[in-house]
């Protein structure tokens, strides 16, 4: 009961599933589950939350006698096969109770755990509140434009996600920490399926597994799949309703509008905050008709940074205070050479998007100076 692969062809989808086992868990949450037989190899691994497998077609692999199903210890085993040499041929043999991995001269004994342990994680047809197919690179990309507004350790758990919020032709996905929101639309075909928040802590899982091709994503409620060719990922999702993030950016909208260069911004708020200390990076705009002033905020009264950057603003004088550091990281991400930056007043929150992009958009909640 053994198959051979290629090292490389192996640790290429290692890569992937390694992301999902618990690294200090001596149980089943910390191994990895490895199905073969001669229709095909599958690597799975389950942490509690989310659960990962991905098939490896028997073009790439040779199994010699019977196939197995045993659990392998994640960390143990990828770092083995890390060590290898990428070129090498490696042989997985399973001689009850060990794991026996052989390349070249190397030879490897682990210790393993009865498939019958591993957890599974799945809802039928019957359960599915709906399904959506839409492509990988489409849906990564969108996952990283928000994603990192998502709180990860909030009381209110509602924030610890991305909403994923449906309509009909259109997907929302919004993220928010409290400090900030993002929000990008999402065009779609198919009917609306039910709402749902990704937990944070799976947002790069789902970025690094979904690929560039065809996705579908489906959900019972209480659990979301997303399915693509070679590969399944399961994950619980957080329960709680999300603030109402339309009527948040509604009324930020009402405001003025200035235009301004989205590198010449970007820059200006690094270069501000080397000189604001403090637990958070604050800066101070000064918003006059054609020109913004952001000056640091919290340093040594002898330490000032001043950078005044040219805009097109047509309304009242305004003096706001920001957190520049996410100020900043919302203005990099806004992938356009001009953005528009509306302000509703130094106590409401300012709306940051790009011209060319509407879709997009980002509010920042201001800071008391």
């Amino acid at each position: 009961m053994k198959f051979t692969i290629k090292c490389s062809d192996l640790a290429h989808y290692l890569k992937t599933v390694s992301r999902v086992p618990l690294r200090k868990a001596t149980d089943v949450y910390g191994h990895f589950l490895i199905q073969v037989d001669a229709t095909g190899l599958l690597l799975s691994a389950h942490n509690g939350q989310k659960q990962m497998s991905l098939s490896i077609p028997p073009d790439l692999f040779t199994l010699q006698g019977d196939g197995f199903a045993v659990c392998v210890p994640a960390v143990k085993f990828d770092q083995v096969i890390s060590a290898l040499a990428k070129d090498s041929m490696v042989s997985i043999q399973f001689v009850e109770p060990k794991l026996v991995i052989s390349a070249a001269r190397s030879r490897f004994s682990l210790a393993t755990i009865s498939a019958d342990h591993f957890p599974v994680m799945e809802f039928t047809a019957d359960q599915s509140k709906g399904e959506l197919n839409i492509a990988g690179i489409t849906l990564s990309t969108a996952v990283h434009q928000v994603g990192f507004c998502a709180a990860r350790n909030d009381v209110r758990v509602m924030l610890n996600g991305i909403l994923f919020d449906f309509q009909q032709g259109l997907m929302t996905l919004a993220a928010s920490d409290g400090f900030r929101l993002g929000v990008i639309d999402v065009p779609v075909t198919g009917e609306p399926m039910q709402n749902f928040i990704l937990p944070s802590s799976g947002i790069e899982d789902v970025c690094q597994f979904v690929g560039t091709g065809n996705v579908q994503i489906a959900t019972s409620g209480s659990m979301a799949r997303f399915t693509r060719e070679g590969g399944v990922l399961h994950t619980k999702l957080v329960e709680g309703k999300f603030p109402d993030y339309r009527k948040l950016v509604a009324a930020a909208e009402r405001g003025d509008v200035a235009r301004i260069v989205r590198d010449d911004f970007a820059g200006a708020m690094a270069r501000v905050g080397l000189l604001s200390e403090g637990a958070v990076s604050l800066v101070r705009l000064a918003v006059s008709a054609d020109s913004i002033s952001i000056q640091s905020v919290g340093g040594r009264a002898e330490d000032m940074a001043d950078d005044v950057l040219a805009c097109d603003y047509h309304a009242e004088p305004l003096e706001i205070g920001f957190n520049g550091s996410l100020a900043g990281e919302i203005v990099r991400s806004l992938g356009a050479a001009e953005i528009d930056v509306i302000f509703s007043g130094a106590a409401s929150g300012t709306l940051l998007r790009a011209r060319d992009f509407p879709s997009h958009s980002f509010v920042l909640m201001p800071v008391r100076l």
